[in-house]
């Protein structure tokens, strides 16, 4: 496994003197933000244009050993605003060349949320099934929306040799196992999954039962943690519509690892996703309002370091034990 960050949360440091922090707490993979960025950490444009560019800021990451790992292409795909809507997938396309021409091949991304119907101008995330039927606009949103719009981009995310990994995000088309695994097998193997535990406990979804059902899915991990503030939650639920600004009356926030849940869950979590083969980025964030980001992104990187696997899978015990009986028992 590869102890990773999202450059969007180191962008408070200049370009270099945050791959120098990255060196410096053990970070040696980066989940890039690509899709429309013109921070130094991947002025996307500029380095499809400028070969010379590109040589550089390559070089800047592997002097360092920093392994780009995957590119992040979070935004509004699916919004009803059109022109939100085409310049993010304009910008999308452009991200997929460039990972081509710099020989990364995934992009971590969520769907997307639509409008409920035609003409409506807002997003609407349909949380509930029986009343006024809402099944049947969550219906419409997959077949009008979302399956059309990821079956093209899907086409031209494979043209670039790029697999789409989706982050099953609350207020998201796709916000649960069972929803990506419809996607993968509505749109095909672009299709696989960025795991970021924190959206699960936000749900009530069980993360570990999550990550055997989408083990042969999971190609990029966020490290984020889910605090549940029990007097909050206890008078607005789970579904508390507080808004985010208004952190300390909210019923649940985002938290760096060991704010929601301890080390032991971590360590747990982590080996989890050893046991069913993952052995990719373990990508930190910073999402927590009551940290400076920088004091957040430090705990979690001192937190989860030690607890980071990073050499492959030799023979296992009992083999290597076997074999030591074995040439005991011949030199006897």
């Amino acid at each position: 496994m590869k102890l990773g960050v999202n450059t969007g949360f180191i962008t408070k440091f200049p370009f270099a003197e945050g791959l120098d922090w990255c060196q410096r707490f053990g970070v040696v993979a980066v989940e890039v933000s690509a899709v429309g960025s013109t921070n130094e950490y991947c002025q996307t444009k500029k380095l499809l244009a400028d070969d010379g560019a590109r040589e550089r800021w390559l070089e800047a990451y592997a002097s360092r050993g920093i392994e780009l790992y995957s590119f992040g292409g979070h935004g509004k795909p699916l919004h009803p605003d059109r022109e939100i809507a085409s310049t993010y997938t304009r910008d999308f396309a452009a991200a997929c060349r460039l990972a081509e021409k710099v020989g990364v091949t995934r992009m971590t991304l969520v769907s997307g949320l639509p409008e409920g119907g035609e003409g409506d101008r807002v997003p609407n995330w349909v949380t509930h099934g029986d009343a006024q039927n809402f099944d049947q606009v969550v219906e419409w949103q997959w077949q009008e929306r979302l399956l059309p719009y990821w079956r093209e981009q899907g086409r031209i995310a494979s043209d670039y040799g790029v697999t789409l990994c989706f982050e099953m995000q609350i207020c998201d088309m796709v916000h649960t196992p069972a929803k990506l695994r419809r996607l993968r097998d509505e749109i095909g193997p672009v299709v696989a999954c960025n795991y970021d535990v924190s959206h699960m406990w936000v749900q009530g979804i069980d993360p570990f039962e999550a990550i055997h059902y989408l083990a042969d899915l999971i190609q990029n991990a966020h490290m984020k943690d889910t605090l549940i503030h029990q007097p909050k939650c206890r008078l607005h639920g789970m579904f508390d519509t507080t808004g985010f600004d208004d952190y300390r009356e909210r019923a649940w926030t985002f938290a760096q690892p060991g704010y929601g849940h301890g080390p032991q869950v971590w360590q747990e979590l982590i080996a989890t996703l050893r046991f069913i083969g993952y052995d990719g980025i373990l990508s930190l964030e910073m999402e927590s309002d009551y940290l400076e980001v920088q004091e957040g992104l430090e705990q979690a990187a001192r937190l989860l370091g030690p607890l980071v696997t990073t050499q492959p899978l030799g023979d296992p015990w009992w083999k290597i034990l076997e074999e030591a009986q074995a040439k005991g028992a011949a030199s006897a």
